[in-house]
């Protein structure tokens, strides 16, 4: 081995090391149980989408997974890593297969294990064909085989029980032929250059000519579980989201949720803080359900008409005008070319008053800026995720924690042709818009806060 090698492993070690070290000193802190996946599958305080991860529980572990990732690109054989990539579409298929034939569900009420043969009699599937079904999961980490043929959950495979947020994200059909249409939707003759929601390889795998919203309106039950799923990965984010960014200087405005989808986010903000007044904006066949929602979800002791959800298309002018609005934009403006953000943007900047705060709540790639621009908050409420307690470098953590939001901007740019951006890059789309930023906030989740207000001549 060369001495970089050496250098390189030994440097992995100690980052490892350090990480694992913080996060132990920060859970006992936080007085938290220890983690365990093999055993049981009893939730851990730390899988709730209810509160926020400790800071740092969060920086710690945010830390040893970047090292986990980087230690298996060092030692992994790189043919292993080719056949891992050839084969992966059967993690999403036997994962698929766990869910909707059910064995998940009856799997839960064996915690000790079930056998094939008898999953094979109670729901009519081949105990052959299973165990190599399970057999992959277990690999995955998803299941366990305590014994040749008995198979049970762990704590991972709670998240993919019937009701659980996990089960949502993989509910959505037809995904898999969405990404066997990227490397064809790269060379498309038509499509390979544009910038269109019209032309991606959403269209391609479906045979249609229609822009995904469009086409989506149409199928009620694909629409029920897409706004699940969208649902879910706000819902993941919603604790950082609720706890980093001074929400207290909104007060005295009325919040109004553009593209709010169903509404979680504005739900959790008015269960959290009982004086704000929210409005979720949705297109119109979404209305529904984020009627149904507000119904289920919000407070019962709320005052009524807390929150509220109507029908506003994003690219119409906005009718809530004045000071007396703060406008909210949370995984919308990523759906959008920069054309298209900008016009959504230009929209709220001529209906915002002088006080009017925008915040655009999106994931910002790339480096990360080292100080933030702070205006009406504390310092204490912006939470620096940069520093780390190890040797490991910013932009390792930032390539290797996250490849849950880069497969989700794959996804996005394959249904929707639209793109991760930059600091600058959003600065710009901001700038265009008649915009300027007066804070950043990075919180305990892959999204930050970007606070904007009009630039008024």
């Amino acid at each position: 081995m060369s001495m970089m090698g050496r250098h390189e492993l030994d440097d992995l070690q100690t980052s490892l090391n350090n990480a694992l070290n913080s996060l132990r000193v920060a859970m006992d802190e936080s007085m938290l149980s220890p983690l365990s996946s093999q055993y049981g599958i009893a939730m851990h305080p730390l899988d709730g989408l209810d509160q926020p991860t400790p800071v740092g529980v969060y920086k710690a572990r945010q830390a040893a997974l970047a090292c986990v990732a980087e230690l298996k690109n060092l030692l992994q054989h790189p043919f292993e890593k080719a056949a891992e990539s050839t084969f992966a579409m059967y993690d999403f298929a036997t994962v698929q297969v766990f869910v909707e034939h059910g064995i998940v569900d009856r799997m839960a009420k064996e915690p000790s294990g079930i056998s094939v043969k008898t999953l094979q009699s109670e729901l009519n599937l081949d105990s052959h064909k299973l165990t190599t079904v399970l057999r992959h999961l277990s690999a995955c980490g998803w299941i366990r085989e305590t014994q040749d043929g008995i198979f049970a959950m762990n704590r991972s495979s709670r998240i993919l029980l019937q009701g659980q947020r996990g089960r949502a994200l993989i509910s959505v059909p037809g995904n898999m032929k969405i990404a066997e249409a990227l490397p064809r939707w790269l060379t498309h003759p038509e499509f390979r250059f544009s910038k269109s929601p019209e032309h991606t390889a959403f269209q391609l795998a479906n045979d249609t000519t229609k822009p995904f919203f469009e086409w989506v309106k149409n199928d009620r039950n694909y629409l029920d579980r897409f706004a699940a799923c969208v649902e879910a990965l706000g819902e993941y984010v919603t604790p950082g989201i609720l706890s980093d960014y001074p929400w207290q200087t909104c007060l005295k405005s009325t919040i109004v949720d553009c593209g709010g989808g169903t509404g979680s986010l504005a739900i959790a903000l008015a269960n959290k803080f009982p004086v704000l007044r929210l409005v979720i904006q949705e297109r119109e066949e979404m209305v529904e359900l984020a009627e149904a929602n507000i119904k289920a979800h919000l407070d019962a002791n709320s005052v009524p008409g807390t929150v509220v959800a109507e029908a506003h298309d994003l690219f119409s002018a906005q009718p809530r005008t004045g000071d007396n609005y703060t406008f909210m934009l949370r995984h919308v403006l990523h759906n959008w070319p920069e054309t298209q953000a900008v016009s959504i943007l230009e929209k709220l900047a001529a209906a915002a008053g002088p006080k009017s705060k925008i915040l655009i709540i999106e994931r910002i790639s790339g480096h990360y800026p080292d100080t933030h621009i702070q205006l009406e908050h504390d310092p204490a409420n912006s939470t620096d995720i940069t520093t780390s307690a190890s040797l490991i470098t910013e932009q390792t953590l930032l390539n290797s924690s996250s490849r849950m939001p880069h497969a989700l901007a794959l996804h996005l740019l394959c249904i929707l042709n639209c793109h991760e951006r930059t600091l600058d890059q959003w600065q710009t789309i901001i700038s265009r818009a008649g915009l300027v930023v007066t804070g950043l906030y990075k919180l305990r989740a892959y999204v930050s806060v970007i606070e904007c207000r009009v630039i008024h001549t």
